[in-house]
């Protein structure tokens, strides 16, 4: 099947880099590592490490749960150099934010960006966080003896049903995996049931949990000053929200103001760069607004969030959270644990 799969690549390749590179320049959409799709990769620098491991964190969710153990991991392995790809603007901004060391887009599952990719890295392992099969490049890890590890990895009832139908080729894929560490007891079933074996089962937990922090007092009083919020005003914050779904929240919004008319709304796109769809959005409503990075917000019933990584912090603010990807197809939601864990009700 990879011989094919390889072949098929090749050809793809051929007319991935003249589309994605003109829908790219056209769009603006995927510019920031444009060229490491290709497999242009920076080079990994061996000086001064004993091995390199190369991680891929999808998005900024991955890379939270992975930064724990990889901060752990250089702790206890200071000579190990940690390189890690990601797929989203949110991922790379994640990363930079929580993960000191080389940070790229990770290739195009296809053949020639993978080689190209391997050859500048070098990696002495591979670790795919949480979801997201790539069998050219677990093919390209296995040529070249390379372990790859499935990490925090977790299998909806959809994908499983969606496996069985194909568990010929998912087994093939997941014994390319020299260790699968599962989320969960039923996760452990569900991938030996698709063709895993049993002895590269490892039952680890969520590590997000392990991500959580906490906020104090003084940070929050400080955020709260400086986005201009009185101290008695209550909080509504709607985090990593999706399109079709700030209407919704918009209409609740007006409603809950009618009881409590010091409400405030802070609202934060899932993706930073919907900001200006948001900004629309509300004007169209007359709803005034400020952005989190205008020089005074105060009076303004809503609050956009147009700045990566404090939606956490952002969180101890509010009296109530509502959590986006959770009122538009095909749903799940996100994280909960954030607001969660910080007492707030979700």
């Amino acid at each position: 099947m990879i011989f094919f799969y390889r072949l098929f690549s090749i050809f793809a390749a051929l007319l991935i880099v003249p589309v994605f590179t003109l829908y790219s320049l056209a769009t603006g959409k995927k510019r920031r590592g444009l060229w490491n799709h290709f497999g242009l990769v920076p080079v990994a620098n061996k000086i001064g490490f004993e091995k390199t491991v190369w991680v891929h964190a999808l998005s900024r969710g991955e890379v939270v749960a992975t930064a724990p153990v990889l901060k752990r991991l250089r702790k206890l392995r200071p000579n190990i150099q940690i390189v890690v790809s990601v797929a989203t603007d949110s991922g790379y901004d994640a990363a930079k934010q929580f993960l000191d060391g080389g940070v790229h887009f990770h290739p195009f599952d296809c053949w020639p960006f993978n080689r190209l990719a391997l050859a500048r890295i070098q990696p002495d392992a591979f670790v795919l966080a949480e979801t997201g099969f790539w069998p050219g490049l677990l093919a390209g890890l296995n040529s070249r003896g390379v372990p790859a590890i499935l990490f925090n990895a977790r299998l909806s009832q959809k994908s499983f049903d969606r496996y069985k139908k194909l568990r010929p080729v998912i087994q093939e894929v997941l014994r390319g995996f020299s260790l699968l560490c599962m989320q969960s007891e039923q996760g452990m079933r569900d991938f030996k049931e698709l063709g895993a074996r049993a002895d590269s089962l490892l039952l680890t937990g969520e590590t997000k949990y392990d991500a959580l922090q906490t906020v104090s007092d003084d940070e929050s009083n400080r955020l709260r000053g400086e986005l201009g919020i009185a101290a008695d005003a209550p909080v509504f914050v709607a985090g990593s929200t999706h399109a079709g779904e700030e209407e919704i929240i918009l209409d609740a919004f007006e409603k809950m103001r009618r009881n409590f008319p010091k409400l405030i709304l802070i609202l934060a796109p899932r993706r930073v760069e919907r900001i200006p769809d948001l900004e629309r959005l509300l004007e169209s409503r007359s709803v005034p607004f400020a952005k989190r990075t205008d020089s005074n917000s105060s009076g303004r019933p809503v609050i956009l969030l147009d700045t990566m990584g404090e939606l956490f912090k952002v969180y101890s603010l509010a009296q109530a959270v509502f959590v986006g990807a959770s009122l538009v197809a095909p749903g799940g939601g996100h994280n909960l644990l954030e607001p969660a864990s910080l007492g707030k009700a979700t």
